[in-house]
């Protein structure tokens, strides 16, 4: 039974955790440097915004009240600001993720790991969860500058055509059976 405050209203009960310096933005399998460094590594990304739609046409039908529903296309767009870095990595992310060419292994992914929770038998469980953007192409490049920082900044505008949402570990799989109990 949930505990009540003095207002008798049912008091917050925690709900896990997960740190912000535990999510990461990575390109995987895309093999960017050549330097022997990780794909994601010198991008210097500040933000990333992404939006995934699919298209539902709503159909009527003379003289009934049904309505259908036909799923269409989907697609999606991400907007990524960043600092422009020293490193030669930017030549060869415009070189992979502008060619049209090599849309079908140019991968966006964004993780977040979870963790520090206790499930229903007292263990302690952590888990990842990840998007995966698909087939992405650079579609808008444009640069600015602040005299106030002089920072060249970037935002680079990609589409995709396919999102996928995994979870490994965690609450993955544990559905209504996670209880998270408040301290003692």
């Amino acid at each position: 039974m949930a505990r009540r405050d003095i207002f008798n209203r049912r008091t917050d009960v925690f709900g896990g955790t997960f740190a912000a310096d535990e999510a990461s933005i990575s390109f995987p399998n895309n093999n960017i440097l050549q330097t022997g460094y990780a794909g994601d590594v010198g991008l210097l990304i500040q933000d990333l915004q992404t939006v995934y739609t699919q298209n539902v046409t709503r159909l009527f039908e003379v003289g009934r009240p049904a309505i259908y529903y036909v799923g269409g296309r989907t697609s999606g767009t991400a907007t990524v600001g960043r600092v422009i870095g020293p490193r030669t990595i930017t030549t060869e992310f415009y070189h992979k993720f502008g060619d049209i060419c090599q849309a079908r292994t140019n991968t966006l992914e964004i993780g977040i790991r979870t963790g520090c929770g206790t499930s229903v038998d007292g263990t302690d469980f952590e888990g990842v969860v990840t998007y995966t953007a698909h087939f992405c192409v650079i579609t808008s490049i444009g640069v600015g500058i602040r005299a106030a920082d002089m920072l060249i900044n970037e935002t680079l505008q990609m589409m995709f055509s396919s999102f996928d949402y995994e979870t490994q570990g965690g609450l993955a799989g544990l559905g209504d059976e996670f209880v998270a109990h408040p301290p003692v």
